[in-house]
Formats: structure tokens, C-alpha cells, sequence
């Protein structure tokens, strides 16, 4: 077997266990510290695992959770998800099995920050010490520290003709 279909199989193992613990860690029977313990389990980083909580449901990325880091006596409600990839549908890709360009990076919770039910946190985003997110916040840019984020407004970026 070559290097690269070890690496393939190793990789697809390694996301069958990925999805399996994340499985487990959503479901509301879990409590919620060992939610904490799963989520880390899988390459999510937390800077105090016994001071953190998260609700039930709660999603971080399946890909890439080694770029979520998360800091001391966070709070995140259920339903939230955190992802750290994204597809840009401006920019056409070169890669023959992706039509758009697709990228990653870290999204950093720091100290102190709530993050309220059903929120979707996406992009390389930071949200500073202090931080209060309402629920069905969406987030894709940094947050400062002490901001207090709510509301949900859907806008229109792209006019589409049609016809």
C-alpha cells in the first residue's frame, strides 16, 4: 500500500471517530462536562476543561476542530454550531473536485464569553473577553471584548437576474 492511501485510510478513520464522538457529545443524555471532555477528545482546545459548559447539540466543526480554541469559564447554549471553513462563491476554484474556493481557519473564544442558544459561529473569527452572544446570533466577524451581540438580520449581498 502506498504512502498516500495510508494516509487516505488513516484520515478516513481518524473522521469515522471524529463524527462518532461528536455524535455522542450532542446528545441531551451526555452531561454536560463530559460534552467538554468529548469535544477535547476530538481536537477541540480548551484552555480549562472544568470550568467550561456547553449545552446539548451543540456542533463544532467535523473537519477542522483543532482550529476551535476556547477560553476559561465559557458558556455555549444549545444549538449552537462553530464552524471553521467556509466556501467563498466569489471566487471560482482550481481544484477539479471543488467548484468554489473553500478555506479555513481559527475561530477563538476567548475568557469569560456566553454564547446563547442556536447561534452559528463561521470564519476565522475571534470573540473577545466578556463577550455576550444572544441566541440565533450569527457571527462572521471578530467580536470585541465586552460587546454584547444580538439580533438576526438576513440582508441581500448579490442582486441575481434572472431570465
Amino acid at each position: 500500500m502506498s504512502q498516500e492511501q495510508e494516509s487516505r485510510k488513516e484520515y478516513g478513520l481518524r473522521r469515522i471517530i471524529n463524527k462518532i464522538l461528536q455524535s455522542i457529545a450532542r446528545n441531551t443524555l451526555v452531561p454536560i462536562k463530559m460534552r467538554v471532555y468529548l469535544q477535547a477528545m476530538r481536537g477541540v482546545n480548551f484552555k480549562n476543561k472544568k470550568n467550561t459548559q456547553i449545552g446539548d447539540n451543540v456542533g463544532f466543526d467535523g473537519i477542522y476542530p483543532q482550529n476551535i480554541y476556547i477560553g476559561e469559564r465559557c458558556g455555549i447554549a444549545a444549538g449552537t454550531r462553530i464552524l471553521t471553513h467556509y466556501i467563498d462563491t466569489r471566487k471560482l476554484s482550481d481544484h477539479p473536485d471543488h467548484h468554489f474556493r473553500y478555506y479555513q481557519g481559527n475561530v477563538v473564544i476567548e475568557d469569560d464569553v456566553f454564547i446563547g442558544t442556536n447561534c452559528v459561529i463561521s470564519k476565522p473569527v475571534t470573540i473577545g473577553k466578556g463577550a455576550i452572544i444572544g441566541a440565533n446570533v450569527v457571527i462572521t466577524k471578530d467580536v470585541p471584548p465586552g460587546a454584547v451581540m444580538v439580533g438576526a438580520s438576513a440582508r441581500n449581498i448579490k442582486d441575481k437576474l434572472v431570465g
